[in-house]
């Protein structure tokens, strides 16, 4: 009963997520304050791989779309990249089956103007833009 009630219950909150997004025409990354985006890698062995698989599949198509895998080229690992409010809210889209295995990354994206500023603020001089060739 548990392991249905559990992707049955995170199927439900995606699916208000989402419904909730496609009703205010926002990403969900601007229509809350505190979301911020994560990197989800989430290795598993070979022999784990059908039941990785088998177990993100259970979670609802999708939750099954946003997941990319390595596992065709060798690499048995799930990537998956999501705005979240926390790390934990994050690490709530992988199957508890791999989930102990699994990394969270907070990523952001910087600007020319922030990298600037950066330099500005370490006394470095700035490097010069990138050319077009």
């Amino acid at each position: 009963m548990k392991r249905i009630v559990v992707p049955v219950v995170l199927l439900a909150s995606l699916t208000a997520l989402l419904l909730g997004t496609v009703a205010s025409g926002k990403d969900a990354s601007s229509s809350k304050a505190g979301v911020s985006r994560y990197l989800v890698i989430a290795p598993h062995t070979p022999e784990e791989c059908l039941k990785a698989l088998d177990d993100v599949n259970a979670m609802g198509a999708s939750t099954l779309k946003m997941w990319d895998f390595g596992c065709k080229s060798g690499d048995h690992t799930g990537y998956l990249v999501i705005n979240a409010s926390s790390e934990e809210q994050a690490l709530s889209k992988v199957p508890a089956s791999i989930r102990d295995k699994a990394k969270v990354i907070k990523v952001t994206k910087f600007t020319s103007q922030e990298i600037a500023e950066a330099h500005k603020q370490m006394n470095t001089s700035t490097p010069p833009q990138a050319e077009n060739k």
